[in-house]
């Protein structure tokens, strides 16, 4: 994410909402998901989302990097979840509409007038809720 300067109007977001850009289906002992995506709500920037088997109980985390326009979150579920996850993105027979992806946290980001998000340093986030949007006509 791009660092700027803190003259400008700022304002609290608690979601970040990205559209799927590509979709990579990993499959080796289970199932895991790599999505490409851009923002809705940020100007700049991309992110990568990675859908992994959920080994232990683990919360599903949003990382910002400072020395690169780049987000990652990390979303774990059950083996079944991503499986379905699968079956339900594969209805997406729509090009023209992406599936969009809002992913709610506890921490507000700050985004200028221009939709540019403050980092200071680096940072994780806990990720509260993940709604997916799958257009499917």
């Amino acid at each position: 994410m791009k660092l700027v300067n803190k003259t400008n109007n700022w304002k609290k977001i608690d979601r970040v909402i990205l559209l799927v850009n590509n979709i990579e289906i990993n499959f080796s002992d289970s199932y895991s998901l790599n999505l490409n995506c851009s923002f809705e709500n940020i100007s700049r920037g991309r992110c990568v989302i990675k859908i992994i088997n959920e080994t232990k109980k683990k919360s599903s985390n949003l990382f910002i990097h400072t020395d690169q326009p780049l987000m990652v979150v990390n979303i774990y579920y059950p083996p079944k979840k991503i499986e379905k996850l699968i079956e339900v993105f594969s209805m997406n027979k729509n090009i023209n509409k992406k599936i969009r992806s809002v992913l709610e946290i506890p921490d507000n980001l700050m985004v200028n007038d221009l939709g540019y998000l403050y980092v200071k340093d680096k940072f994780e986030l806990k990720i509260n809720s993940i709604i997916w949007n799958i257009p499917i006509i």
